[in-house]
């Protein structure tokens, strides 16, 4: 007995040792600053500040200081939230969202760089609480947080910093100890199916359907989209959307002849994005630099929003349930969650799955991660506890090679397999950076589809891009859609040419077609 005692004193001693030296590992120590000639320290009521502050003639280029430098390897796989209190006096206007105010962490990984940061302010403001949550990447090496101004100038003050473990975003339900997700018999003995991305959902015809059917694809992700200010109107949205699903309708009988699986997407949620529009997602930090959305959907926000967004839902269950070729509802495209709201990324998609349960009991819902639904989305990720569920990714990586050209800043003549981001990349890269979901659908007994992926038509190695990656799938068991068919000449694979602004269409199959081509033929499809 008193050997037992003796063993659980000890194993507790251990804890608490670990527990107090992560403690110490995330405490921030403003005596230990770098010297920078716009950074001092002051002594406020509530503590020590770091202000930073920059003359108007001063404003260009980046004036932050690091607060704290992080060993990641002790971290990975982590959640951490990084707050603090920031006070702004005249703090200019930047050129761009992601510059102004800044509190950020610069992250090192094996696999390349990235940049977290809580969103930025700007004006003359009283305190005011800012945070980010990050999930600290399997690969990471360091990590160095810092804050100041980045091409603006004003005085900003930072106090009261703070590193916690766990982040504000919590599943919306416990789980039992080693859940396993839940799939009818006659779900799991379905076909892999391989498939696009839809067109325009208002343009697409016929044709098209038949041209898809006769490529050998099984599967079409059918978006529903639009602009913000189309989704801000609730009157506005309703009738775009429904347009887009009378079409649909209408192609139905197409389809079924084809044998193509649809998949209702929701790209578009109504009230849209919080900031700006247009097309986000896992390219990544580049991509949300140029169209500078980093804060959410206003479902999340806005009550009127919710509601309607479970409503959506409701009534295209109840209209597409009787339809066997209705694969799947997918709930949320691309999620992007950095600020506590009234609702999460993940409950608003457990609301309407199980509002669609009592109308529609067993065919796919398909979830997606925050992140944009990359695989990073998937280091902390929870199944939820309903029949059916399928767990969406969307891979588009590395970012600086597969959107090359896409954005303005972004160059030409990134090439694969090489060296991308400082890091060579090739087949076993790409399996490394899917790892996150590999793990989840072994964990959990998941099955997963990847909603979107593609490089850009001229991205040099393309093709070899692409066979590297569905091979992967392939290898994993996931089911996959390619983005995008007929929609956009820079992811076309009936397109060529050398750039963005000069695309021509192709008089015979491309290379990028022949890979799509050869694993369609994979596809069982009804005789």
């Amino acid at each position: 007995m008193k050997k037992t005692i003796l063993l659980l004193l000890l194993t507790a001693a251990a804890c608490l040792h670990a527990d107090s030296s992560l403690v110490d590992l995330l405490r921030i120590d403003l005596d230990e600053l770098p010297k920078r000639d716009f950074v001092r320290v002051e002594e406020t009521e509530s503590g020590k500040a770091v202000v930073v502050t920059v003359p108007e003639n001063s404003r260009k280029g980046s004036h932050w200081v690091t607060v704290k430098s992080l060993n990641l390897k002790r971290l990975r796989g982590k959640k951490l939230l990084f707050t603090t209190f920031v006070k702004g006096e005249k703090i200019s206007k930047a050129p761009a969202y992601y510059f102004g105010l800044k509190y950020m962490l610069i992250i090192k990984s094996e696999s390349g760089m990235s940049y977290p940061q809580a969103p930025a302010m700007r004006g003359t403001f009283d305190w005011k609480k800012s945070y980010f949550e990050v999930n600290i990447p399997r690969d990471a090496l360091s990590g160095e947080l810092v804050a100041g101004l980045q091409e603006a100038s004003g005085k900003a003050s930072f106090r009261n910093f703070q590193i916690s473990q766990g982040g504000f975003l919590k599943p919306p339900v416990k789980l039992p100890p080693n859940f396993k997700c839940e799939y009818t018999k006659e779900f799991l003995s379905r076909p892999v199916t391989r498939g696009v991305m839809s067109p325009d959902p208002l343009k697409m015809t016929e044709k098209d359907v038949d041209d898809l059917g006769s490529w050998g694809a099984t599967n079409i992700r059918w978006q529903l989209k639009g602009s913000n200010a189309q989704a801000v109107d609730l009157d506005i949205y309703d009738k775009l959307i429904d347009s887009q699903l009378n079409n649909l309708e209408k192609l139905l009988p197409a389809f079924e002849r084809n044998g193509i699986n649809v998949i209702i997407d929701m790209h578009l949620l109504p009230g849209g994005r919080l900031d700006g529009s247009g097309p986000l997602g896992t390219a990544g930090e580049e991509a949300a630099a140029i169209y500078g959305n980093a804060a959410g959907n206003r479902a999340l926000a806005e009550e009127k929003y919710y509601r309607a967004y479970l409503e959506t839902w409701r009534r295209i269950a109840a209209r597409f349930s009787k339809y066997p070729i209705i694969a799947g509802y997918d709930l949320f495209n691309e999620p992007m969650q950095t600020l506590d709201m009234p609702h999460d990324y993940l409950s608003i998609q457990y609301d309407a799955a199980r509002e669609i349960r009592k109308i529609d009991p067993e065919r796919m819902i398909i979830i997606s991660p925050n992140h944009w639904g990359g695989p990073d989305g998937f280091l902390d990720f929870t199944p939820l506890p309903l029949k059916n569920i399928v767990y969406q990714t969307h891979f588009y990586n590395p970012g600086e090679y597969t959107h090359q050209g896409v954005f303005w800043n972004s160059k030409i003549g990134t090439r694969y397999p090489g060296v991308i981001s400082g890091i060579y990349t090739d087949r076993k890269r790409l399996a490394m950076l899917m790892k996150p979901v590999v793990e989840f659908q072994k964990k959990y007994g998941a099955e997963i589809y990847v909603g979107e992926f593609s490089a850009v038509r001229y991205a040099p190695g393309a093709a070899r891009w692409l066979e590297d990656v569905i091979s992967l799938f392939e290898e994993y068991g996931w089911d996959w859609s390619y983005h995008a068919f007929r929609e956009s000449h820079f992811w076309s694979v009936e397109h060529v040419g050398p750039d963005g602004a000069h695309p021509v269409p192709a008089d015979e199959d491309t290379d990028r077609k022949r890979v799509l081509l050869r694993y369609f033929e994979k596809n069982e499809k009804p005789e």
